[in-house]
């Protein structure tokens, strides 16, 4: 279906960085030029290009580390909830004498589930514990697990971080445990949310660091996805393995580090197109900005 007003691109004529940049605006790209020491628009252009590619490199690892965790400690919660008579249990569900306690808007985000109307009038057909999980948002479950009992924390914690090597009910009666595995979830958390809403991940204060030079943004990026693998690992062994040994993880490694930033910054165009770095043997290593018809021909 033809559309009058629509636009014919020139797929031959590649846009200049100075286009592209005087559409972005100064306000949008000078935290770029300032943090990347950039000389010239093609270096702020690729250090922009670069940001897009790190958060999106970043979601595959999200979305399976968000699901791990939530039905790792769905599975807890229920069997805890449950006297260890069921994976599946509605612990949620306030009304019940076995619930677990939820507070503020872990609680409204329940009751949004259960109920409906104002007032709230429970629902006729309720939905299913597998239902509620998969509805309630990232941020939940960092609260959730804020906001049980110590007794509480120590069984849940030790069932749904089981592959942690010191995952037993009296290290996680440990209140400083505790708060770090918590503060970790809730970095992630954060990282989740920049990714979500188009944020610079790499900017320092989000990743609550001192960085003198863009590259310590690379490293504390790299540490960030590592501890998702972490926690992963701990609440099912299986995912985590499996982001490990993905195409997704390879992209990662390869777009956080210290060449594919180089790479973009040198050429935003072809970068994008991968053609200025590779992942050898030793990680991600800068390629010939050039490529002769000869050598593409040997390809």
């Amino acid at each position: 279906m033809s559309n009058e007003n629509s636009i014919e691109l020139d797929p031959k004529r590649i846009p200049t960085a100075r286009d592209v940049l005087s559409t972005l605006g100064q306000p949008r790209i000078a935290p770029y030029v300032d943090f990347f020491k950039c000389a010239t628009d093609e270096a702020a252009l690729g250090a922009y290009f670069w940001g897009q590619a790190i958060a999106s490199a970043f979601q595959p690892c999200l979305g399976m580390y968000e699901v791990a965790l939530r039905n790792a400690i769905h599975v807890a919660a229920s069997r805890f909830s449950s006297k260890q008579s069921s994976h599946s249990h509605p612990w949620y569900d306030y009304t019940r004498q076995d619930s677990l306690p939820l507070r503020g808007k872990t609680r409204e985000k329940v009751t949004a589930l259960l109920f409906s109307g104002s007032p709230p009038v429970r629902l006729a057909s309720q939905p299913s514990p597998d239902s509620v999980v998969a509805a309630l948002s990232f941020g939940f479950w960092p609260s959730f697990l804020a906001g049980l009992t110590r007794p509480q924390q120590s069984r849940i914690f030790t069932d749904t971080f089981h592959g942690n090597p010191n995952s037993k009910p009296a290290h996680w009666s440990n209140t400083d445990n505790v708060a770090s595995l918590l503060s970790t979830l809730k970095e992630i958390q954060d990282l989740r949310n920049a990714v979500a809403h188009l944020e610079p991940i790499w900017k320092p204060h989000r990743l609550k660091i001192k960085a003198t030079h863009w590259s310590h943004s690379v490293a504390s990026l790299r540490q960030k996805h590592a501890a998702m693998i972490q926690v992963m690992a701990w609440c099912c062994p299986a995912s985590a393995a499996a982001v490990e040994h993905s195409y997704a993880n390879r992209i990662f490694k390869s777009i956080c580090s210290t060449d594919a930033v180089q790479a973009f910054m040198h050429n935003p165009f072809d970068a994008g197109e991968m053609s200025l770095f590779a992942l050898g043997p030793g990680g991600a290593r800068r390629v010939a900005a050039v490529q002769q018809p000869a050598a593409n021909e040997a390809a």
